[in-house]
């Protein structure tokens, strides 16, 4: 190894969250934590909402926690008693918002660091909120980026993580397959699922820094808000990876639930200092028929702001605490 080079062993966890059960993706969670630790996993990124489920309608409020709820006590508790760095977002109720909120915590059960997705994809900005903040946390394993599904497609999340020189980038995902229709035909779809399975090397090749990318897996039924009889039916397809700084892809699951865990090099030589060309709105080569999602992250910004439910339910959840 170079001067100031140094090797971590992460773990990327994929799993299916059901909709609304934190009690019951958490139990679950455990299991595969356990496991990663038991590979001697140091570092264990789960998926984008894995306590709280994914689907567009006003259920997914039913989901939302304080910021010491459930997940943060689980976080706590399971990094202390299996001595490892823990990581996965949740929907977060702060004053009158919903905030998709990552969150890694350390070895002894201390928060490192929050990060708040900016960008909603899709129908998410009928329910979230976005906020604009560092997308990096400074901890003791160096600084960690964090791309949280959808901005990982967007070009504003190179320019940010390659200006702040991470050392490691995690990527949380809840990333269903699209259902094929006219608008989205089965190639986009084929062509979207190529982009989550090149995801990870993408990230690393480009910033020189490993890259972990965790997705969810099993079935995905969705309403669609504004479109009362159109239901997503589609599915989970995984693909979580990790790659290490030289682009290399070290380990990768297909679509059933599992734990990969691999030693990845942290080189301050390998950083390129550079992030790719950006494609407009995007970061990497995306099918056509994504540039239609900003249609509903307009209407769902209007209709979340206009909210009194929102604000409401959002005031009620924040203002619980758990003993």
């Amino acid at each position: 190894m170079k001067e100031g080079a140094r090797t971590l062993k992460v773990a990327a966890v994929q799993m299916e969250s059901r909709n609304g059960d934190i009690a019951g993706n958490l139990e679950r969670a455990t299991r595969l934590a356990e496991r990663a630790a038991l590979e001697g996993a140091s570092l264990i990124l789960f998926p984008e909402f894995m306590p709280t489920g994914y689907i567009f309608s006003r259920e997914i409020w039913d989901a939302a926690e304080p910021a010491e709820g459930q997940t943060m006590q689980w976080l706590r508790h399971t990094s202390r008693r299996l001595g490892v760095w823990l990581g996965t977002s949740y929907l977060e109720a702060q004053g009158e918002d919903f905030y998709n909120s990552f969150v890694l915590v350390d070895p002894h059960g201390s928060e490192a660091g929050k990060v708040r997705k900016r960008t909603p994809a899709c129908a998410e900005a009928f329910f979230t909120r976005g906020e604009d903040g560092p997308h990096f946390i400074d901890c003791e394993l160096g600084r960690i980026g964090i791309g949280i599904c959808y901005e990982n497609m967007l070009a504003y999340i190179p320019g940010k993580l390659c200006s702040r020189s991470i050392d490691l980038m995690l990527m949380p995902h809840s990333a269903p397959s699209p259902m094929p229709n006219p608008l989205f035909p089965a190639s986009a779809v084929a062509a979207f699922n190529r982009v989550l399975k090149e995801m990870a090397p993408f990230y690393a090749s480009m910033l020189g820094v490993p890259a972990v990318f965790a997705n969810k897996c099993g079935p995905w039924v969705s309403p669609m808000p504004g479109l009362p009889f159109l239901t997503q039916t589609s599915s989970f397809p995984g693909l979580s990876a990790i790659a290490d700084s030289d682009g290399t892809v070290k380990a990768q699951l297909e679509d059933e639930e599992g734990v990969i865990a691999s030693e990845v090099a942290l080189d301050p030589a390998r950083k390129t200092g550079s992030c790719a060309a950006r494609r407009g709105r995007w970061a990497l080569k995306v099918p056509f028929a994504t540039n239609l999602w900003r249609v509903m992250e307009v209407a769902g910004g209007f209709y979340y702001r206009l909210s009194r439910e929102r604000r409401r339910r959002a005031a009620e959840v924040s203002s619980l605490s758990l003993p």
